[in-house]
Formats: structure tokens, sequence, C-alpha cells
């Protein structure tokens, strides 16, 4: 009898939701065009293997919440600084952003089995009059994390044989190499 009574909440909870998201798209689309509109937006793409082994990765991009489109992150060079701007080209448009606090990292590495991550954390502000298409004009906070991790080989031959070699020129491998990108943001499109 319990599992009977769970199963019906379970059941009704599940319905709800789905009328919640299903009515969801229905109100963002039933104000009148010069309403503004707040809500989510992310961008997300993941490479493996030897392109993610490259010095600036292209990773290509997914976009979707207000504006639904397509596009790549391909870095080249540092994090923005803080006041920085950076723009990302979508197939509907530039979302134009500026760093609103210096960027944080993360890095590991294991000596035992030489594997190494790095995490940067980057947090932006829209600037709707320099982004174009269907993000110009929009406005509001915008957080980006981007990841790497991979192998360094080890030393084949002489004194360090088999440890890890972490020397800068050292080709990372590409058996376990990753790279991601991810971009979320609460955009108020007017």
């Amino acid at each position: 009898m319990q599992l009977r009574i769970k199963l019906a909440a379970l059941a009704m909870a599940g319905g709800t939701a789905a009328l919640v998201l299903a009515g969801t798209p229905a109100l963002a689309s039933s104000h009148a065009s010069s309403k503004a509109i707040t809500g989510p937006e992310t961008a997300y793409g993941v490479i493996y293997g030897k392109p993610a082994t490259a010095d600036n990765p292209t990773t290509p991009l997914a976009w979707e919440g207000l504006v639904d489109a397509h596009g790549v992150f391909a870095p080249n060079g540092p994090a923005p600084t803080k006041g920085q701007d950076h723009t990302f080209t979508t197939s509907t448009g530039n979302l134009t952003v500026a760093a609103t606090a210096p960027p944080t990292e993360s890095h590991t590495f294991n000596l035992k089995n030489c594997h190494f991550s790095f995490t940067t954390y980057v947090v932006f502000a829209a600037v709707g009059g320099r982004s174009t298409g269907k993000f110009a004009r929009t406005s509001g906070p915008v957080a980006v994390q981007v990841y790497g991790a991979g192998y360094a080989p080890r030393y084949t031959s002489g004194p360090k044989k088999g440890r890890c070699n972490t020397s800068s020129n050292a080709p990372e491998l590409a058996k376990g190499a990753v790279a991601s990108f991810l971009l979320t943001a609460v955009l108020t499109t007017p």
C-alpha cells in the first residue's frame, strides 16, 4: 500500500513538473515584444584526444536558452583580466562580455600516474551595446569555466626513466586528453 501511495505521489509530482516545464515557453513567448525577457543561457562544448592537446584548442559550442546558436571557443592567450572584454562569436550574433573580477585558476598534478588538470573560472557581465544580432542590448551576469586534463609522458631512458616528463617541451599524450568549455548566464533581452 505504501509503495502504491509513493508511486502515485511520484506520478503527480512528475505530472506537475511536466506542466510547469511545458508552460514555461508559452509564458515566455506570450510577452509583448516591447517587454524585456530574462532567462538562462548556456554554451557548452568538449573535445577529446589529440585536438584537446593543442596549445589553444578549438572547441565547438552549442548555445541554448534565450538564444539558440552554435559557435566555437578558441582561446588565444591567457584568461581576460578584470575590466577586459571578450567577444563570443555565434551563428546568431556576437555576445560581448567584460570581466568583472580577476580569473581564478586551479591546477593539479599526480606524480604517480602523470595526470594533470586545470580549471579557469572567469566572471563577466554582458555588454549589450557592443553585442550584435540576437545578443544586441542584452545584459546580465555571465560565468565561464574552462577545463583541461591529460597525461604527461614518462621518461623512457636515462636517470629519470619512468618518471613524469614535466618539461615545457614534453608533448602531452593524446590518450586521456580533454578540453571543455561551459558558459552559464542569466540574460535579459530587450
